[in-house]
C-alpha cells in the first residue's frame, strides 16, 4: 500500500501529463477524389468570379492588365494574364509550397516542452517506509538566443519563398507573353496560307483554260497545280501547328481544352519605354530572378547567425517533490559547457553556403546582364528588319501585284506572271510576319529581365487565391 505523498506525487505527475496532451492534434485521413478534381478543371472558365475580382484589382498595380476585364468577347493577351496568375497549376503549387515556409514562420522559435518525470525507489528493509517518490518538470531556458535566431531564418526562409514566387509569377506571364505571340503569329501565317490557296486556284483555273485553248502545254499547266497541292498541305500544316500553339495557351492558362472561350491574336508587343543606356540599371532594381536570389542569399545569413548562437549552451532547470520518509523539494541545474564540439561543422558548413549564395548572386548578375544585351540586341535587330518590310519589301509586292491585276484587266495574261507576283507577295507577308513576332518576342524578354512592375511588398492577390498573408514584421530578406 503506497503512502499518501507517494499518491500525491503520481497524481500532479500524471495530471501534467494528461493536460499537456489535451492541446494535441488528432489526425484525420484526406482521400484524393479524381473526379472532383477533373470536374473542378473542366469547369474552370476566365468569367469566374474569382478572376474576374482578381484581374480588377491587379489592374491598380500594373499598367499592362486591362482595366476593364471582359472576356466574354474574347480573351486578349492583358486580359489572359490574370487567368495564369489563378488557374496555372505550377503557380497554384507554389503558393502551396510557400505556405510551408509560412507555416514555419508561424511557430518558429518556440520554447521546448518541458519534460515531467517520475521516479520510484524500493528501499529493502530497516525502514518503515520503504518507498522513494520523486516527480520533477524539466525546462530549458533560452538563454542563447537560438530561439530568435531561429525565427529571423524562419522569416528569411518565408520572405525568399515569397520573392521566389514573384519570380515564378512573372516568369509565367512572360512565358504566356511569348507563347501567344508565337501562336498570333501563326494564326497569321495560316490566314496567308488559306489566302494563298484561294488565289493559286483562280490562276490554276485560268492555265487550265489557257491549256484547252492552246495557249499553254500540257507540263506548263501542270506547274500550277503542283504549286496548288503543295500551298493547301502547307495550310493543313499552319493550321494544325496553330492549333497545337493554341492548347500550349490553354495549359499556361490553366484550362481545359474544351473550355468554351476564344483567344484572340495580337500582332505586335511593345518593350517599356525605357533609354538603352538605363536598362542595366533597371534590371539591377527590378528583376525578379535577381530579387531571388538576393532573397536566399539573405537566408544564408540568417543561417550563420543561427549556426553561431548554437555554440552557447541553453541553461536546463529542473524542479519538482521528492517523498523519503518525509518530504522535499527538488532543483536540477544543467549547463552544457562547449569545450569540443561547438557546433563547429554547423557553422563551418553554414559559412560556405553562404559563400555559395554570394557567388550565385554575382553568377546571376553576370548572366542576366549578358541576356539582357543579347536581348537587346535581337530586338533592336527584328525592329529594324520589320520595319524595312513593313515600309519597302511588302509596298514593292503589293505594287508588282497591283501592277499585274492592271495588266490582266487590259486582256494580256500571263499566269506566269500572276503567279510569281502572288509569291513575291505572300513571301513578303510571312517574311513581315515573322520579323513582327521576332521583334515581338524580343520586346517580351527585354521586360521580363527588367522585372515585374510592382514590387512584392504590394502584390495584391486575394487570399482565395494566395491563402500567404504576410508577416506582421517582415524580415529584411522580404524587401527586393
Amino acid at each position: 500500500m503506497f503512502h499518501k505523498p507517494f499518491s500525491q506525487t503520481l497524481l500532479v505527475t500524471a495530471a501534467l501529463a494528461i493536460s499537456s496532451l489535451a492541446g494535441c492534434q488528432s489526425y484525420e485521413r484526406k482521400h484524393l477524389d479524381e473526379a472532383a478534381a477533373s470536374a473542378a478543371w473542366i469547369a474552370r472558365s476566365p468569367s469566374d468570379e474569382s478572376v474576374r475580382q482578381f484581374a480588377e484589382r491587379l489592374a491598380f498595380v500594373d499598367g499592362t492588365v486591362a482595366p476593364v476585364f471582359d472576356p466574354s468577347d474574347g480573351l486578349t493577351l492583358s486580359e489572359a494574364e490574370p487567368v495564369a496568375l489563378v488557374f496555372n497549376r505550377n503557380l497554384r503549387l507554389a503558393r502551396l509550397e510557400a505556405n510551408v515556409t509560412r507555416a514555419s514562420f508561424d511557430f518558429a522559435g518556440l520554447w521546448q516542452d518541458p519534460v515531467a518525470g517520475f521516479d520510484l525507489e524500493s528501499i529493502v528493509g530497516g525502514v518503515v517506509n520503504p518507498w522513494v517518490v520523486a516527480g520533477t518538470v524539466g525546462i530549458t531556458l533560452p538563454i542563447s538566443g537560438r530561439l530568435e535566431a531561429e525565427k529571423a531564418v524562419a522569416g528569411a526562409e518565408y520572405a525568399d519563398a515569397l520573392t521566389a514566387l514573384v519570380a515564378k509569377e512573372w516568369a509565367t506571364r512572360s512565358a504566356l507573353r511569348e507563347m501567344w505571340l508565337d501562336w498570333s503569329a501563326q494564326t497569321i501565317r495560316a490566314a496567308l496560307a488559306e489566302e494563298m490557296v484561294i488565289r493559286l486556284r483562280d490562276v490554276t483555273k485560268l492555265a487550265k483554260w489557257q491549256e484547252e485553248a492552246g495557249s499553254l502545254s500540257r507540263i506548263e499547266a501542270r506547274v500550277f497545280a503542283v504549286e496548288l497541292a503543295g500551298r493547301e498541305a502547307d495550310v493543313t500544316i499552319a493550321v494544325a501547328r496553330a492549333t497545337e500553339l493554341e492548347l500550349h495557351l490553354r495549359d499556361i492558362l490553366g484550362l481545359a481544352p474544351e473550355a468554351p472561350v476564344q483567344l484572340i491574336p495580337l500582332a505586335i508587343f511593345k518593350p517599356r519605354d525605357i533609354a538603352p543606356a538605363d536598362l542595366r540599371a533597371e534590371m539591377t532594381e527590378g528583376n525578379a530572378e535577381l530579387a531571388a536570389v538576393r532573397s536566399a542569399y539573405e537566408v544564408a545569413e540568417e543561417s550563420l547567425q543561427l549556426e553561431i548562437k548554437k555554440q552557447y549552451p541553453d541553461l536546463a532547470i529542473g524542479s519538482g517533490y521528492l517523498n523519503d520518509n518525509g518530504s522535499g523539494v527538488l532543483v536540477g541545474l544543467s549547463l552544457p559547457v562547449p569545450l569540443w564540439n561547438r557546433n563547429q561543422q554547423g557553422v563551418a558548413e553554414a559559412t560556405a553556403n553562404r559563400e555559395v549564395a554570394r557567388a550565385r548572386f554575382e553568377t546571376t548578375f553576370e548572366h542576366l546582364a549578358s541576356r539582357l544585351a543579347i536581348a537587346l540586341t535581337r530586338y533592336q535587330a527584328g525592329q529594324a528588319v520589320r520595319a524595312a518590310l513593313e515600309h519597302r519589301v511588302v509596298p514593292l509586292a503589293d505594287e508588282q501585284d497591283a501592277e499585274v491585276r492592271r495588266v490582266a484587266a487590259m486582256g494580256r495574261v500571263d499566269p506566269f506572271l500572276i503567279l510569281t507576283a502572288i509569291q513575291a507577295q505572300h513571301a513578303a507577308k510571312v517574311r513581315l510576319t515573322d520579323a513582327t513576332a521576332v521583334e515581338s518576342i524580343g520586346a517580351v524578354r527585354l521586360d521580363e529581365l527588367l522585372g515585374p512592375l510592382m514590387l512584392l511588398q504590394d502584390t495584391i492577390l486575394p487570399d482565395a487565391i494566395l491563402p500567404i498573408p504576410k508577416p506582421d514584421h517582415p524580415p529584411e530578406g522580404n524587401k527586393l
